[in-house]
């Protein structure tokens, strides 16, 4: 009987200890749940805050760095483009006028000489004893002719001796001369300026009047040939301008105009030859010289014109961009002369619009921009000739 009370009592004790600790369980898991929900919504309010930022920096991103130019006013011109070579007109060889041995050489090829420069001495000692005899005998005769012409005024002698002795004196003077002349013959000089090209002698060697001493070219007188297609007959003209560049020599340009067109086209390339004057220094524009003619054709004045870095290309057209409240705006461009530097814009652009010329490929209409050039150059026409619609 006494085992039924303490078993009842056990089983009182197992019922509230579990009890207990299934609301010490239901405690800890609020707790849990509690930490977990403010966890959450610290993370959800962070992750909103680091979003916020993400969007502002892609926003900053976005924004493409491009370097602007100004389009300017300015004259523009077409031209028909050649390749040629600079020649000289005035290509001389100098040939002996006698015979004899070369003493004395004073020039060598590439020297640039002056009209009258002695280039060249031969032997003249046997042409000045000769002068100095015919000198002697001119004296001879001179006296002589006086005391016969003091007779013949008298009338002491003859018509005839006295004609005879005009005649010997007459003859006397012609000697002296041609013996002069050949004495003078033995200094070579050079018969116009320019620049000696080749020397075909030396020192000690024998020369006569068929012997070529020296080859000189004039450079006041450098032309360039071009051969021009038919159907620019009607465009072409003397004095027309022109302008000459060369790669040797990027940074200069040279003046001409045409000198001379023939009537004629060959039937076989259908070409007519134009020959091209050329005004130049004759240090900066040396024969042989690889040069690009080009004849202006047309000239237009106060247009529109922008920096060729700005234009880009698509589908066999052409584009730029300008700038419109910090987005870049594509324009078709209505191109008209160009050169290589600038191109004219026909329409839709205005002096003083400030046009993409780096950074400008690979954007799309709209697109945010970032100027970065500290300013806004105006563009400038470095040459004053274009590649227009007659371009060659």
């Amino acid at each position: 009987m006494k085992t039924r009370p303490l078993t009842v009592l056990l089983i009182l004790l197992l019922i509230t200890g579990a009890g207990c600790g299934r609301k010490g369980g239901d405690a800890d898991k609020e707790a849990k749940t509690d930490s977990t929900s403010e966890t959450k919504e610290g993370e959800s309010k962070s992750g909103k805050t680091d979003g916020e930022n993400g969007e502002e920096e892609d926003e900053e991103l976005e924004a493409v760095p491009v370097e602007v130019a100004e389009a300017h006013i300015g004259d523009i011109s077409s031209y028909l483009l050649f390749n040629s070579t600079l020649e000289t007109e005035g290509a001389v060889e100098i040939y002996a006028e006698i015979s004899g041995f070369v003493r004395e050489l004073l020039v060598e090829e590439g020297d640039r000489v002056e009209k009258g420069d002695v280039l060249l001495r031969l032997n003249d000692e046997e042409l000045r004893v000769e002068a100095r005899e015919a000198e002697v005998n001119l004296a001879l005769l001179e006296s002589t002719f006086k005391r016969t012409q003091d007779l013949a005024e008298r009338g002491m002698i003859n018509d005839q001796d006295f004609e005879s002795t005009q005649f010997e004196l007459a003859q006397a003077r012609l000697r002296l001369e041609r013996t002069q002349l050949r004495l003078a013959y033995t200094l070579v000089r050079a018969p116009v300026a320019g620049v000696i090209t080749e020397r075909g002698v030396q020192i000690g060697g024998r020369v006569g009047p068929s012997t070529m001493l020296f080859g000189m070219m004039r450079l006041d007188e450098m032309i360039a040939r071009v051969y021009v297609p038919g159907r620019y007959l009607t465009a072409v003209e003397n004095d027309q301008v022109a302008k000459l560049t060369s790669d040797f020599m990027p940074d200069i340009s040279f003046d001409g105009w045409i000198k001379r067109i023939s009537p004629v086209v060959d039937p076989k390339s259908g070409t007519f030859k134009v020959t091209v004057g050329v005004t130049a220094p004759a240090d900066q524009a040396p024969p042989g010289l690889f040069v690009s003619v080009r004849i202006v054709t047309d000239t237009r004045q106060d247009t529109v014109l922008l920096p060729k870095e700005a234009v880009v290309y698509e589908g066999g057209e052409r584009y730029i961009f300008i700038v419109e409240e910090d987005k870049a705006s594509k324009r078709l461009l209505d191109a008209g002369y160009e050169n290589a530097s600038v191109i004219e814009a026909l329409s839709d652009i205005e002096p003083g619009m400030p046009v993409i010329v780096l950074g400008q490929n690979g954007l799309k209409d709209g697109t945010t921009i970032r100027i970065v050039n500290d300013s806004v150059p105006t563009v400038t026409d470095s040459e004053d000739i274009s590649d227009g619609p007659d371009g060659a």
